[in-house]
């Protein structure tokens, strides 16, 4: 079995998914988990992506890797709109593999993992997938990517459950397939040494979490109660230019781990905030996200 507590002195190259920056926050437990194991950890990224590691850690090494070509509508995820990026997306994964082979050919490496790169697993050492989605929440319809989705993630080597076993934040999304898969509990940036002293929780705070194109919709969302927010974190400047906006991720740590209550997209890493930080939560699902409006239905019962 596989799991972050039995990697020690290894070297690893990771890179997270580029679909806002959730990817990035949630797997920064795990890095900070694996670089105190005596691990040498490269990460392959965007300039944005790293310079939010490079906040949180000093000692890892980077690589410039492209990002996934997504693109978004501002008014939520529309199918047809993906669907015709698949063939751009595709031959993206195809040269994502092919380039991370070709770095292993010369640089060899113990563990590649993946969060959420379907692409970014090696022929050489032991691959990786973290997701909490083993099963998609598609309708009838869509049962083809269903089986794509398993496909792609029984390429890996072991796949890492963002969830917890017993108790199942992400209900039936996060239910395993095979014996590959392990859960390794719900994971947060809170949870990290420099997040973890207590803070008294007073503050309402207003997060636009994942990507900038679906902001209008949050804002509209909670829109007669934005006068009662005390902070509010990443909004885009042409959106909302007041004085409590906030964008460095420094302040945005300070401002949830004092909140009282949190506004934002039904997003799975910020429900692993949440859980951590205990605090009371209003969301709203991105329209046409069939992941988000499952896990906002979940999370009303």
């Amino acid at each position: 079995m596989v799991t972050p507590d039995r990697i020690h002195n290894a070297k690893i190259i990771f890179s997270p998914l580029n679909w806002g920056m959730g990817h990035v926050s949630r797997s920064l437990p795990i890095i900070e988990q694996l670089l105190r194991q005596n691990n040498v950890i490269t990460v392959f990224c965007s300039a944005q992506q790293e310079a939010i590691y490079s906040y949180y850690f000093n000692d890892l090494q980077f690589i410039r890797h492209d990002s996934y070509s997504f693109s978004f509508s501002s008014e939520g995820f529309k199918l047809g709109r993906f669907i015709k990026q698949l063939p751009t997306l595709i031959r993206q994964h195809v040269k994502e593999r092919n380039r991370i082979n070709e770095y292993l050919n010369t640089n060899p490496t113990d563990y590649v993992i993946s969060d959420q790169r379907y692409g970014f697993r090696g022929k050489r050492g032991c691959s990786i997938f973290i997701t909490h989605q083993c099963t998609l929440p598609l309708p009838w319809y869509l049962a083809p990517g269903q089986y794509i989705n398993r496909f792609l993630i029984k390429r890996f080597d072991a796949t890492w459950i963002l969830d917890n076993e017993k108790k199942r934040f992400a209900g039936k999304l996060s239910k395993k397939f095979n014996e590959t898969q392990h859960y390794i509990g719900t994971k947060s940036r809170f949870q990290l040494e420099s997040n973890s002293g207590k803070t008294e929780k007073k503050l309402k705070v207003l997060l636009f979490n994942g990507p900038f194109e679906f902001q209008a919709i949050l804002l509209n969302a909670f829109k007669a109660e934005l006068d009662q927010f005390d902070v509010i974190i990443g909004a885009n400047a042409e959106l909302i230019n007041d004085s409590r906006c906030i964008n460095s991720w420094s302040e945005a740590d300070e401002a949830l781990s004092a909140a009282a209550v949190i506004y934002s997209f039904c997003g799975y890493t910020t429900l692993m905030d949440v859980i951590c930080l205990e605090c009371e939560w209003r969301c709203i699902p991105t329209p046409g996200q069939w992941e988000q409006l499952y896990l906002h239905k979940k999370t009303l019962t």
